[in-house]
């Protein structure tokens, strides 16, 4: 549409609001209500665009609907101790993965060479489903700290498949307290709410990942 027929449109919206049927106006009220309808289009002309282009008006929504999200999952970028690389970074990546997850443990261990050599980088583990694992990481991380939950979640991720997972259980006797921690289950969430269905997925500030990616690609998206 070009812009001299969307003035035009402009034009005849503003006339027909001044000359509508049934309004008993004089030619000054007429002159005068045509002239606020004319300011208040040029101060807000979203009307106007959703009648001219409805894409547009659907294409701002969903934007202000994806702005709201990220700012739910805001605390998706939060450093915590399961985090590593700089406690000042310029970016903060977000890798969900889930347990076993051959993929994922590979992934981690090139986000962990990449760290040293992006030095303002943090990478952010969390978890794509609530499971059994999940509870059993986090004991260990208040329990035992960092280290021995990173290599316990390495060994359950680098499984093959679940009866390996569950001899890898078996076999390091790790102690799990009762305590039901809620960042599984609130990290699920937000992993079904950005409509991730595959693990590795990075999630970055106006970025997401799907799947495993080559270091290579991850450091070009890091470095920008």
């Amino acid at each position: 549409m070009t812009l001299l027929f969307r003035t035009w449109v402009l034009a005849a919206l503003v006339a027909g609001s001044a000359q509508a049927e049934g309004l008993d106006l004089s030619a000054a009220d007429r002159a005068a209500f045509g002239a606020e309808v004319r300011a208040a289009l040029l101060a807000d002309p979203t009307p106007v665009i959703a009648a001219l282009r409805p894409e547009a008006a659907q294409f701002s929504e969903e934007a202000a609907a994806d702005r709201a999200l990220l700012d739910q999952l805001a605390p998706l970028f939060q450093p915590t101790a399961r985090g590593i690389g700089s406690d000042s970074p310029r970016v903060t990546l977000v890798v969900f993965d889930r347990f076993p997850c051959p993929d994922c443990a590979r992934s981690w261990q090139d986000l962990t060479k990449l760290i040293e050599d992006i030095p303002d980088l943090r990478v952010e583990a969390r978890f794509a489903e609530a499971t059994g694992p999940a509870q059993l990481l986090l004991s260990l991380l208040d329990r035992e700290g960092p280290d021995a939950y990173h290599a316990a979640r390495l060994k359950l991720l680098a499984a093959p498949d679940e009866d390996a997972m569950a001899q890898v259980l078996t076999e390091n006797r790790w102690i799990q307290d009762r305590m039901l921690r809620p960042a599984p289950e609130m990290e699920a969430q937000a992993f079904a709410a950005l409509d991730l269905d595959v693990a590795p997925s990075y999630v970055l500030p106006g970025l997401i990942l799907r799947g495993a990616m080559p270091a290579i690609v991850l450091e070009k998206h890091l470095r920008r």
